[in-house]
């Protein structure tokens, strides 16, 4: 039931969408409302339900409503109709690829949810994760201050970009997130163990975590790579409609007003809400450039492989003639340089049409094997932290790969892999001795 309703709103949706793009978002966000109610049932992926939640926050309303207000980001001007009916179908590929790389897949996991012995699931010296990975992150606040006011990089002087990127991961980011993770690690093993003890350790690296993931510092990719992965932990299987609330609600809601106070008390950037913030801008920028940009050759993968080079500064960026955020018909046309395209689009400037398509059915494939390790009894380990991870870095992933998102998702992995190695089964069960009795005369 839930695949028939899912193709037929893709059809409905492309119709809407070649009569106004406006209607085709507005059948993407009814489309979204109806695969999460569906979605809603215990032991369903979990991929699939970030995945509608994120289409449901950055791909529905926001562009629909941004369309028909005519709203101009970025200094760019009104785009045409047919630019966004062009973008529309590009997203709409995609979320078919997503959908077909699960037909014939059961979304229920094979593993059965609460199957493991709970007595072997803690963290092993929770003093010691905490203080050695507090330790670690404020440190290195005072190696290299100044990359803790740092959101997506600067550009260097005459001798070309300063490849900053690199160092915001390890002296900045890195360390914020390690310490967010620890607190991901000890709040799992406080709601396990619920001993006083347990609780201490998890108020107190929350506190921490409250102090590192400062307002100046991105804290939506923050919150979303350092902290969502504990909601999905505690909500990935049962109260499945509250998790995809929260998702929508923090960044359709906090984010907005976190970047409000972030570049508004440093820059003078002015912000209005949800949908208008630029932050909510992913649908035009695609617009923009297919707008605005010539036919490009065909990449045969090199667009995707420059653009998550992210982290590279531009002249060693793999293949940067093939970024389309570097073409002179994009710097000439917006304001910002430091613009986001939702990788879907940079698989069509690779593969045509087919592109996103594929790319949805590669992504919806690998999170195939992601879901096998969300159970909310597992025990706490680096391949688990790494896994939830992966997870919530899909939000601002599909958002763009940009510097925004590149450091979080490569230190939250790292975070994540740093907590599970100073993690472990608390006690394991000794052996039972069974005594045999004597045999009788």
């Amino acid at each position: 039931m839930r695949t028939l309703s899912f193709w037929s709103g893709i059809v409905c949706a492309m119709l809407c969408g070649l009569v106004d793009p406006v209607w085709g978002y507005a059948a993407v966000f009814a489309l979204s409302l109806i695969q999460l109610s569906m979605l809603g049932s215990s032991g369903g992926s979990v991929f699939l339900l970030i995945h509608y939640a994120t289409i449901l926050t950055y791909f529905s309303i926001a562009p629909a409503v941004q369309i028909s207000h005519d709203v101009d980001f970025w200094e760019a001007g009104v785009m045409r109709t047919d630019a966004y009916t062009q973008a529309l179908m590009l997203l709409l590929l995609y979320m078919a690829g997503v959908e077909a790389a699960r037909l014939g897949v059961p979304d229920a996991p094979e593993h059965l949810p609460g199957r493991h012995d709970r007595r072997l699931v803690g963290v092993a010296h929770p003093l010691l994760l905490l203080l050695s990975c507090s330790l670690a992150a404020f440190a290195s606040l005072f190696i290299k201050p100044e990359l803790n006011f740092v959101a997506r990089g600067i550009v260097g002087g005459a001798g070309g970009e300063d490849n900053v990127p690199i160092d915001f991961i390890f002296y900045s980011t890195l360390p914020k997130l390690v310490v967010l993770l620890c607190f991901v690690a000890l709040a799992i093993h406080a709601v396990r163990r619920r001993t006083l003890w347990s609780w201490c350790a998890a108020a107190l690296a929350f506190g921490l975590a409250l102090a590192a993931a400062n307002p100046v510092n991105t804290a939506r990719q923050v919150l979303l790579i350092g902290l969502l992965p504990l909601l999905i932990h505690g909500l990935g299987r049962g109260r499945r409609w509250l998790l995809a609330g929260v998702i929508f609600g923090s960044i359709a809601g906090l984010g907005p007003v976190l970047n409000l106070i972030s570049r508004g008390s440093m820059w003078g950037e002015e912000l209005t809400t949800f949908p208008f913030s630029q932050d909510f801008d992913a649908m035009f920028v695609v617009a923009g450039i297919l707008e605005r940009a010539p036919i490009p050759d065909l990449g045969w993968g090199r667009y995707l492989l420059s653009a998550f080079s992210f982290f590279l500064p531009r002249d060693l960026k793999m293949f940067p003639d093939f970024d389309p955020l570097g073409w002179s018909a994009i710097l000439g046309n917006f304001s910002q340089s430091n613009l986001s395209l939702p990788p879907f689009t940079t698989a069509y400037f690779d593969f045509g049409l087919a592109g996103p398509a594929l790319f949805g059915f590669a992504i919806s494939a690998g999170f195939r094997m992601v879901d096998r390790a969300i159970d909310p009894n597992r025990p706490l380990s680096g391949a688990y932290l790494s896994a939830l991870v992966l997870l919530a870095a899909y939000v601002p992933f599909m958002r763009g790969p940009i510097l925004g998102w590149g450091p979080f998702a490569a230190s939250g992995l790292i975070a994540a892999l740093v907590a599970g190695a100073l993690s472990s089964r608390a006690r394991r069960p000794l052996p039972r001795t069974v005594r045999h009795g004597l045999p009788s005369a």
